[in-house]
């Protein structure tokens, strides 16, 4: 079995989600030290390249505990998680952090007992260092 149905892992633990929707940003990020010099002329101290992902997962019906104990990992207060992700033709694996997510519960009867179906949680994933530098 793939982690993320092959999308994604995290912590290298193995989970059947389905993967939604997938988004990648990046940042080219600037020390203190860059500004505008006295000419007026931006000067720029790059400390590198940040790539960050947002992805959204609903649960494989087959598996729903596996998206349970996805929200316990993100959701967890750690300082860190080892991710890999899509990049490019290949995959970029990377320590990133969570400060948020959401998702949203539809509720169901099955015969004479209400069940919780949580759905579509959407994380964004913050790269810990920068996976490019100068």
């Amino acid at each position: 079995m793939e982690s993320g149905k092959g999308v994604f892992t995290i912590d290298g633990v193995d989970l059947r989600l389905w993967v939604t929707g997938l988004k990648r940003s990046f940042a080219v990020t600037d020390s203190e030290h860059s500004g505008r010099v006295q000419n007026n002329e931006m000067y720029r101290d790059v400390i590198g390249t940040f790539y960050n992902y947002t992805f959204t997962v609903e649960p494989d019906p087959n598996y729903r505990a596996d998206y349970d104990t996805f929200y316990g990992i993100i959701t967890a207060p750690t300082d860190f998680h080892t991710v890999v992700f899509p990049y490019g033709q290949e995959t970029l694996e990377f320590k990133a952090y969570v400060t948020s997510g959401d998702d949203e519960n539809k509720p169901i009867m099955e015969g004479d007992k209400q069940v919780n179906r949580w759905s579509g949680l959407s994380i964004q994933f913050i790269a810990k260092a920068p996976q490019r530098r100068p």
